[in-house]
């Protein structure tokens, strides 16, 4: 009796054995079905414009190719990126995602202490990097005891962050290739563009001016000097250009 008691134990548990392997094998292989039939093929992005595709992928994704199933049950974790305010995420299964980005307004940035502070269109301080980003001007001139990274930068005058909303609209508006935008005391302007430098004066007709230095662009390449603009008048008599060696 007790062998037969015995086999039938030894029986259960190679049985038991069995069910266990054959449930794993079957979660393995229903494992790797949903890796690879969810893995995502294809991604969209909208919105960005300081980071490629690629660029998003590796911040978002490290690299890394994510499975679509598993982002719409469990969500990606939370990810802080310069110049982003944040996506949205869209899955189509089994295999694409639609990515919506909201970049932060940024309009310009100022040097301090060998970082670049920059700042959106109401002077709040968005985000600081040691990197200078396409399309965002350093900004010059202006006069400040401190920093603080998510507060408004106290210039004495929110005006002149609206001036430099209006410029650099109208840079990305005409695509002039702007490095730094200098304010003087009075927030007279002069923007740099590579080795030219350029006079605008007061912000009176100033879209005016702007138009007129988009024209002259082109003939300005490779010249190191000054243009005057600062007494536009809408006549070639009124544009100087001092050249330099």
């Amino acid at each position: 009796m007790k062998n037969n008691n015995s086999i039938r134990k030894k029986k259960s548990r190679h049985m038991l054995r069995r069910i266990v392997l054959i449930a794993a094998a079957a979660f393995l292989v229903l494992g790797v079905g949903v890796y690879y039939i969810f893995q995502v093929k294809t991604i969209e992005y909208v919105g960005n414009k300081h980071y490629t595709s690629d660029e998003m992928n590796e911040r978002l994704f490290h690299g890394r190719t994510p499975n679509a199933l598993m982002y719409k049950l469990f969500g990606g974790s939370e990810k802080s990126i310069p110049f982003i305010q944040k996506v949205d995420v869209d899955i189509d299964l089994p295999d694409k995602m639609y990515i919506t980005v909201y970049e932060k307004a940024v309009i310009g940035y100022i040097n301090y202490m060998g970082c670049n502070m920059y700042f959106d269109k109401d002077g709040i301080i968005v985000e600081s990097s040691t990197q200078e980003y396409e399309g965002v001007p350093e900004i010059l001139g202006l006069k400040f005891k401190s920093i603080v990274l998510d507060s408004k930068l106290d210039v004495g005058s929110d005006k002149v962050f609206q001036q430099i909303l209006d410029l650099t609209q109208s840079f990305n508006k005409y695509q002039l290739d702007v490095d730094k935008v200098y304010f003087n005391s009075c927030y007279e302007v002069t923007l740099y563009m590579g080795e030219v430098k350029v006079l605008l004066g007061s912000e009176a007709d100033m879209t005016d001016k702007l138009f007129e230095l988009k024209q002259m662009e082109e003939k300005l390449t490779g010249l190191k000097g000054t243009l005057h603009l600062e007494n536009y008048s809408g006549t070639d008599f009124s544009v100087i250009f001092k050249k330099e060696n």
